[in-house]
């Protein structure tokens, strides 16, 4: 029976790692693959049609057996080669990388990019990483893909396949006016936008939390302070509710690059906070992408320009590239299994 590493942040609370995860494993369904998945998670994984079996995080003699059973590794969406986190994050992928190239093992990147690099010394290491000639890959903006190419003949371009999960299930927008549904991840003055969107007559405010165990705070402070300012929701965490609230939203503000990658499935406008991962992944899809905020003061531009640009048209540019990653992931399995 074969066997399958899959590497990523999971079971962390994260709707974008979550996201990720089930897409990865309808990947692998729909391959006809029949095996056990193994999975680094300090907490059970279960999912139904699948045999999982949990590595814990820092159990470094399971780890290194579980890579030598396997029979591929998959890291499984994100930007998990990076050091925004911080640099033991990079050394902690560089040593699963390292083990499983001593074992010669196939490994398969999904949906990744590289970077943010506060730290200099990761970046160096990277080519290292990249040339190894058993590693094959898919990256989710140009940037990535770019530097991966200096290296390597063995990557490809594609888009985040974080919403493949949905891909069987129709959805439909139901636009209320003035509601207006805001992904928090950071911690900042939100009453200068509230302002802003109470003088452009927002009535209603949805605080969404992506992540439960870093922004649930952030979520329930926002809604303690304004409150009584605004019609608002109390913060949503279910996935289902998520999906509902953004469908019937105006537009969507969101600080998380999932936040906005299921806005824009669902065909939802979407705000996105500028940081380096969140501004390669969407200038990627389209360069005319240009709703961006980096602070409080400059979110009146987007918010602006929200009728001037064709979302729509966005949007089906997004859904035929997911389209071909689909496939492109799809081939890539099937071409190790």
């Amino acid at each position: 029976m074969k066997k399958i590493f899959l590497i990523g942040y999971y079971g962390h609370g994260n709707l974008g790692d979550e996201m990720l995860f089930e897409s990865t494993l309808y990947l692998l369904q729909e391959s006809g693959f029949i095996g056990e998945i193994y999975v680094i998670s300090d907490k059970p994984l279960e999912k139904e049609n699948f045999k999982i079996t949990n590595v814990e995080k820092f159990d470094i003699p399971g780890i290194i057996k579980t890579i030598n059973q396997s029979n591929l590794i998959i890291f499984g969406g994100g930007n998990l080669l990076q050091t925004e986190t911080s640099l033991r994050s990079f050394w902690y992928y560089e040593f699963i990388i390292n083990i499983a190239k001593h074992y010669k093992k196939n490994i398969v990147f999904f949906s990744q990019g590289f970077g943010h690099f506060k730290h200099k010394s990761a970046l160096r290491r990277l080519p290292k990483i990249l040339k190894y000639k058993n590693l094959y890959g898919i990256l989710r903006d140009k940037t990535s893909y770019r530097y991966a190419k200096r290296y390597s003949r063995n990557f490809a371009y594609g888009v985040d396949i974080g919403v493949l999960k949905y891909k069987n299930t129709i959805f439909k927008r139901d636009p209320q006016k003035g509601h207006v549904s805001i992904v928090i991840k950071n911690k900042r003055n939100w009453s200068k936008i509230v302002k802003i969107l109470k003088d452009l007559k927002v009535e209603r405010l949805t605080p969404i939390v992506f992540n439960k165990s870093q922004d649930s705070i952030h979520a329930y402070e926002f809604f303690e302070q304004f409150e009584k300012e605004i019609n608002m929701n109390f913060p949503i965490t279910d996935e289902s509710k998520i999906i509902d609230e953004m469908l019937k939203s105006e537009f969507v503000i969101s600080d998380r690059l999932h936040g906005g990658i299921l806005s824009l499935y669902l065909g939802t406008p979407v705000i996105l906070y500028k940081n380096k991962k969140n501004f390669r992944v969407f200038k990627s899809i389209d360069y005319k992408y240009n709703l961006f905020f980096s602070n409080e003061e400059d979110i009146l531009y987007p918010i602006a320009m929200l009728n001037d640009f064709d979302f729509e048209i966005f949007q089906s540019k997004f859904l035929l590239m997911l389209n071909a990653s689909h496939h492109e992931h799809l081939d890539l399995i099937k071409t190790f299994l």
